[in-house]
């Protein structure tokens, strides 16, 4: 019964295994295809555009445009030193 457990387990795991490694396979296969598209458009001579979505401008923080200040410098304390003999 363990044996049969283990077994399982064992081709489970596989079988997952197989899959996440297809799946990425499917997805970096799209990647390259797109990637190919673009180079053979800019090959011809066009420009990509960035969507207007990415290009829209952020309002700034106000933390971001203040200067940032020196923290306090921490007063050392004194240690005290302690040798075995």
């Amino acid at each position: 019964m363990l044996a049969l457990a283990i077994s399982a387990l064992f081709t489970l795991t596989g079988v997952v295994a197989v899959a996440t490694i297809a799946h990425s396979l499917i997805g970096a296969r799209a990647a390259y295809a797109q990637l190919m598209r673009e180079g053979e458009v800019m090959r011809a001579g066009f420009a990509l555009q960035a969507a207007a979505v990415d290009m829209q401008l952020r309002a700034v923080r106000r933390q971001d445009v203040t200067p940032r200040r020196r923290s306090a410098q921490l007063r050392r304390l004194p240690h005290q030193i302690c040798a075995a003999a």
